[in-house]
């Protein structure tokens, strides 16, 4: 490795480690005010505020990694421009083509970094986050209003109950009344003890109820059925927020052996962050270019533009293969043979070639009107 090499390697490294510091402080920042919300209206124990942060920082870092590489190559790049430094370089026969080299380096613990955290570490950390939720759904009965010593109401008056005692910590209920309405017909249920259960699934809450008895008739006639059970469930309330997507929890093995086409655009996707930044580095190295009195500010822009079209494109083709919009061989891959295309034109307006050929048509016009006087 040259002296060059290193030079542009230590620099796109103090960079990158900036970007990706500033970017997950940005989204920590995010993250933590809507726990703090959740937590703050009873959603979340304010203990596990803190590892779903570590959690969802870890869930974003690999989608991070391309954008703040691409950053990362345009910053030093336009750097090295502004300073004169790649006109020095290129007087000692350092050329584009040495450039991609040196960068291409960059790629050899980037590319793997970024596989191992898209493909193993994003599923990882939500699948801990989802268990987190979980728990939470589960021990906390205060959530759907579960209250000892008062008459709670349920779907609009058809399902009320009472409790006599509640542990919060186990769960458990004790001396149980209910009065349920289905189908016009009116119920009594009594237990002795019951347990409040959440279905990850479905988004509901259930109580199950165990040793009690069922009376079920129309009040003032005669027509009265009683029943006696040792298990009895029924559904008291259904989640008020929405289904989180398990998914994202799945593991890249079961994506990629599943025959659904959603969990294959999931795995294409997380497959396409390290490739993205091989396609960003060729995309960003003719971006950052500027002649000494040419404006950087101007291809920054360019490039800016050039990355948001990548992203909505990028979010585009996923929506449109899980909704089968595209086949399934073409998936996602088009958004990065469009990227490349662009970075081969953009080389090609800066080659030696295309020069000469405005130099030429610029002469050309210049002495078409002398000729013509």
């Amino acid at each position: 490795m040259s002296i060059i090499d290193r030079y542009m390697l230590r620099e796109l490294f103090k960079v990158l480690l900036a970007i990706v510091l500033l970017l997950s402080l940005i989204l920590s920042s995010l993250g933590f005010v809507q726990l703090l919300e959740k937590a703050a209206i009873g959603d979340l124990n304010p203990q596990v505020v803190l590892p779903l942060m570590g959690y969802q920082i870890l869930r974003f870092l690999a989608r991070s990694l391309p954008p703040a590489f691409f950053l990362a190559v345009l910053a030093v790049l336009g750097r090295l421009y502004r300073d004169s430094e790649m006109t020095a370089l290129a007087a000692c026969g350092i050329g584009t083509a040495r450039i991609y080299r040196a960068l291409s380096l960059a790629l050899i613990p980037m590319v793997p970094l970024t596989a191992w955290l898209a493909l193993s570490i994003q599923p990882w950390a939500a699948g801990a986050m989802e268990t987190i939720f979980v728990a939470q759904k589960q021990v906390a009965a205060d959530l759907i209003g579960l209250k000892a010593g008062r008459f709670n109401e349920y779907h609009q008056g058809d399902l009320v109950f009472y409790v006599e005692s509640l542990d919060e910590q186990r769960g458990e209920m004790h001396n149980i009344f209910i009065q349920n309405r289905q189908h016009q017909t009116l119920g009594l249920i009594t237990a002795d003890a019951g347990r409040h259960s959440y279905n990850p699934r479905t988004g509901d809450h259930f109580l199950t109820l165990h040793e009690g008895r069922r009376y079920e008739g129309d009040p003032g006639t005669a027509d009265l059925t009683i029943a006696e059970f040792g298990t009895y469930t029924l559904r008291i309330a259904e989640s008020p927020t929405q289904l989180r997507d398990a998914r994202a929890a799945r593991t890249t093995a079961q994506l990629y052996a599943s025959p659904d086409v959603q969990d294959r655009a999931e795995f294409w996707e997380r497959l396409s962050y390290p490739l993205s930044l091989i396609t960003l580095m060729l995309t960003a190295i003719p971006l950052s270019r500027s002649l000494p009195r040419q404006s950087l500010y101007g291809r920054m822009f360019l490039a800016f533009l050039v990355y948001f079209a990548f992203l909505n494109m990028h979010a585009i083709s996923v929506s449109w293969m899980k909704k089968q919009v595209t086949p399934e061989w073409l998936g996602i891959w088009w958004v990065q043979v469009v990227l490349l295309l662009l970075a081969a034109l953009a080389l090609s307006l800066d080659s030696r070639w295309v020069k000469r050929l405005r130099r030429r048509l610029r002469w050309t016009v210049a002495i078409t009107p002398v000729a013509a006087q």
